[in-house]
């Protein structure tokens, strides 16, 4: 989780700064590198009795299964631009504006230079654009621009190579998000206020040098189409929706985010807005920012692959604040942060007109046991003065229409936020301050940069998925009140597919509750890999490589737990201060096969599961080595040894008749362990065998027995 602690200087003055806390021991963790003995935990070979997988998962894609890149690879359009329209009169004309103004189909060919194809037609008309060996290009607004229609479908015909270009000059808002660009210009190469989608079988390559590849005020679809998307801000960006049917899709986000929608409310018909859903294809995504970025909730049930690359891990990303800006906060409490109102800061000198900056959400701040809002912008170089202006949300930003502002004055240099102590009618009050933001993503961006977000819910059903982010892989967040009026649940569900992350934080984050049903996670490195309120393993195979937590079930709005009822997980974390199963609440298992490896050898400040409540064990099989924390109470028969040392090799549990309990590989050295199993019987012998040699010989008696040498361990002798 990344942890963020404020100093307030001139407002909250003598708050102590504090950060998360870990369920063994109240002091903050630090991150620190694995030692170099630490393998993978995808390269070892679990192997069980009780359905638990045999073999673990291939290690992660290298890139195998990118998107080839259209662009150039076909023939460009030559000759003069033409249209060919269905119907009559439906077109007009005008120093390389050709304006469509009745519903239809047209194709369109050829080559036009400094032009734009403009749709205006009646809200409940539909329109056709067939590109067929066509090149725009336009250096004074959108290229392809729809401002009235119920729905545009731009098809790229079969075989053909089509380009959209943008070549306006950079806007200053490129990335941080202002859309202060009138509807009649349009902030994307592909401008839409009503529903657009792609299609055709041919190829499209989308480039927006201004600010926005595709930017849709409706529903935004993509279908068969080989499409590339580079973009100096977000790349696909659909207001109310964002669907990927099938295609082959690339989206380089420089500036901002890869795909994105915004709203989060429902539709006159009911609908729900906000949601990103890839349901077909492949897609890339290099993005500066966050990969995607769901107002409501994202979906991912393909059959294809979904490669995700954000910020130092996507070889085209900028700097979010390359534009002369320095990282600034708006530090606001829970109290003034809704989805009704957003936040800019205008900066501007005495003598001339200002720079609008959009506050974008980008971390949990804490000072004492109070959790604040921190909103980064960019603030640009050569600029005084700044005034904090609140706008209601969707509404261009202006000092005569702000629903609240602070007064103007020096921005104060020497620190890097702005903290709102409260908003009385019209006048936001407050005072400058120092931020320190911290945590475990080491080299982790200062502005989001996931790699899947959502503000409601996050599922992934089908696919392969790979994801490499600076910042959290897989984040749902409940934190907010969305526009329907409801929090989101913060749940993300894997029930499919595969799932492969390397990340600079958590793996797979969840506010709410983290399900595994079915399919393979394969977490190459992280902070820490599953977190969520509820964790709950059903099925498939998870594999777990954590640089602190390997799983973290937080204390959120019911009681923290871990369930395994199915399924193999196997979670590795290095030595040190570390946790591979942390719980603040419970630890319970009732089936699956869990394989532990890592915690602190000091068990009583951390260890191979560490939980606050108690570890309940009625089925399967679990062997957890590391620091002896907590053991099984109440469980099935389980056998402590915390003075043995487990060096690497492959070890087999069996009985005095051969039979075996279970059998794992370890690729370093534990200093102690447990094992617990339905298939320890009373009165039975046991030997663990390393490589065919016996290491570990007793008769289990009864309950949950053995020794340890640690404190703090409340199972030892018999139940």
């Amino acid at each position: 989780m990344r942890k963020a602690s404020i100093k307030i200087i001139s407002v909250l003055a003598g708050i102590a700064m504090i950060l998360s806390s870990t369920a063994c021991s109240a002091d903050p963790k630090s991150s620190s590198d694995p030692a170099a003995s630490v393998t993978n935990a995808a390269t070892d070979s679990p192997k069980a009795t009780n359905a638990a997988p045999t073999a673990a998962p291939t290690a992660a894609p290298t890139g195998e299964n990118n998107v080839k890149d259209p662009e150039g690879t076909g023939v460009k359009a030559t000759g003069n631009f033409n249209i060919k329209a269905s119907v009559n009169d439906g077109f007009s004309e005008n120093n390389g504006i050709y304006t469509i103004t009745k519903p239809g189909e047209y194709i369109l060919t050829g080559v036009l230079e400094e032009g734009r194809v403009v749709v205006n037609v009646g809200d409940n008309d539909e329109v056709s654009l067939v590109l067929s060996n066509v090149t725009i290009t336009c250096s004074t607004a959108a290229p392809i621009c729809v401002t009235s229609a119920s729905e545009v479908k731009i098809k790229s015909d079969e075989g053909t190579y089509n380009e959209v270009t943008d070549n306006r000059v950079k806007s200053a808002d490129a990335g941080s998000e202002s859309d202060t660009e009138n509807e009649t210009d349009g902030n994307a190469a592909v401008y839409s206020k009503s529903d657009l989608s792609f299609t055709g079988k041919g190829t499209l390559v989308i480039t927006g040098n201004y600010n926005n590849g595709v930017r849709v005020k409706g529903d935004l679809s993509v279908k068969n189409v080989n499409l590339k998307v580079n973009a100096a801000n977000n790349g696909l960006k659909g207001d109310d929706s964002v669907t990927v049917e099938s295609g082959n899709i690339i989206v380089i986000a420089k500036g901002g985010d890869g795909i994105k929608t915004t709203e989060s409310n429902v539709s006159n018909k009911g609908k729900q807005r906000g949601t990103v859903s890839i349901l077909g294809g492949n897609v890339d995504v290099y993005s500066c920012t966050d990969g995607i970025d769901a107002a409501y909730s994202a979906v991912i049930e393909t059959d294809g692959n979904v490669n995700i690359y954000t910020d130092t891990y996507s070889e085209y990303s900028e700097s979010r604040l390359n534009n002369g800006g320095t990282e600034f906060y708006i530090v606001v409490s829970s109290t003034y942060f809704t989805a009704t109102y957003e936040y800019y800061a205008y900066f501007y000198n005495d003598d001339s007109q200002g720079i609008w900056r959009k506050a974008e959400y980008d971390t949990m701040i804490s000072s004492g046991r109070t959790r604040y809002y921190g909103l980064l912008v960019s603030m640009p170089a050569g600029y005084a003065n700044m005034r904090l202006v609140r706008m209601k949300k969707n509404t261009d930003p202006d000092l005569s229409l702000a629903s609240a502002l602070s007064e103007g004055g020096p921005v104060n240099t020497s620190m890097n936020a702005y903290v709102i102590s409260s908003i009385d009618g019209a006048m936001i009050n407050g005072d400058y301050s120092t931020v320190s933001v911290d945590g475990g993503s080491s080299g982790k961006a200062a502005y989001s940069a996931k790699g899947i977000k959502a503000g409601n819910e996050i599922s992934v059903n089908n696919g392969n998925v790979t994801i490499m982010s600076n910042d959290d892989a897989v984040h749902a967040k409940n934190d907010t009140t969305l526009e329907n009026g409801k929090k989101g649940t913060g749940n993300v569900t894997i029930s499919g597919g595969t799932v492969t992350v390397t990340c600079t934080d958590d793996a797979l984050h969840a506010d709410g509750e983290l399900t595994i049903n079915d399919g393979t996670v394969n977490i190459v490195k992280c902070y820490e890999g599953l977190e969520g309120n509820v964790i709950t393993i059903n099925g498939g195979s998870s594999f777990v490589f954590a640089y602190d937590d390997g799983m973290n079930a937080s204390k959120g709005n019911s009681a923290a737990l871990i369930k395994i009822t199915g399924g193999y997980l196997e979670v590795t974390t290095p030595s040190g201060d570390t946790d591979a199963v942390d719980s603040n609440g419970n630890f319970t298992q009732t089936g699956g096969f869990v394989l532990i490896k890592g915690g602190s050898a000091s068990g009583g400040v951390a260890g191979s599961v560490d939980v606050d409540g108690k570890i309940n064990i009625t089925g399967g099989n679990i062997a957890a080595f590391g620091g002896v924390c907590e053991t099984p109470t109440d469980s099935v028969n389980a056998y402590v040894s915390g003075n043995t040392t487990f060096e690497a090799g492959s070890y087999e549990l069996k009985d005095d008749a051969g039979n075996l309990v279970m059998s794992f590989v370890l690729s370093d050295r534990y200093q102690g362990g447990w094992f617990a199993s339905e298939s320890l019987k009373t009165g039975t012998n046991y030997t663990l065998y390393k490589d065919g040699t016996a290491v570990l010989i007793w008769t289990q008696e009864s309950g949950t027995m053995g020794a340890t040498s640690f404190g703090g361990w409340g199972g030892r002798g018999h139940r």
